[in-house]
């Protein structure tokens, strides 16, 4: 594995690790406030820094470096940390905490029953019905409604929309009575 040029390598780490053990330590106790925890992010410090010793640019601040190291690793595990506890959290005191979902007002023609329908439907003019009817109920195509019907096929079609706006028409003002 080639770690750096000839410049900067695993000796001279070594001796900048031991130049500045002391102080990593002493800034990693004071963010970590747990001395098992200071070692641990120490040691992953160091370990960061050898497996990325290829982007060290000699002749720079190798104690800057290595306190960069060791405040990123320190972030990241507060992130985790955080992180870790909401995902601890129970679901039952998630629900406790959000607000009772609002219902969903039903669609209007939720409310309309078969009888208003039929009613409707027969409001409709007989072209429209048997057009209206053959697709919705007996589920033909726009091409077997023409063939049967002997009609174009765009004809089905404009017959099957303007069938529905009018049935539109009569059950949305008010489903309780179709009037004609």
């Amino acid at each position: 594995m080639h770690w750096v040029d000839d410049c900067f390598g695993v000796q001279e780490y070594d001796t900048v690790v031991r130049a500045h053990a002391s102080e990593l330590h002493a800034v990693a106790l004071r963010l970590c406030q747990h001395p098992a925890d200071a070692r641990d992010l120490v040691q992953d410090t160091l370990e960061r820094g050898l497996r990325n010793l290829n982007r060290f640019t000699p002749g720079t601040d190798a104690r800057a470096w290595l306190l960069t190291i060791l405040h990123r690793l320190f972030i990241d595990r507060c992130r985790s940390k955080a992180l870790g506890r909401r995902m601890d959290v129970p679901v039952e005191l998630w629900e406790e905490r959000l607000p009772a979902p609002v219902p969903e007002a039903l669609p209007r023609w939720a409310a309309i029953s078969l009888e208003q329908l039929r009613e409707a439907l027969g409001c409709l003019p007989e072209a429209f019905r048997v057009i209206y009817q053959m697709h919705a109920v007996e589920g033909c195509s726009y091409v077997e409604i023409s063939q049967k019907l002997g009609i174009p096929k765009a004809t089905v079609g404009t017959r099957l929309i303007r069938a529905r706006r009018r049935l539109k028409e009569l059950l949305e003002p008010e489903p309780s009575h179709v009037s004609c």
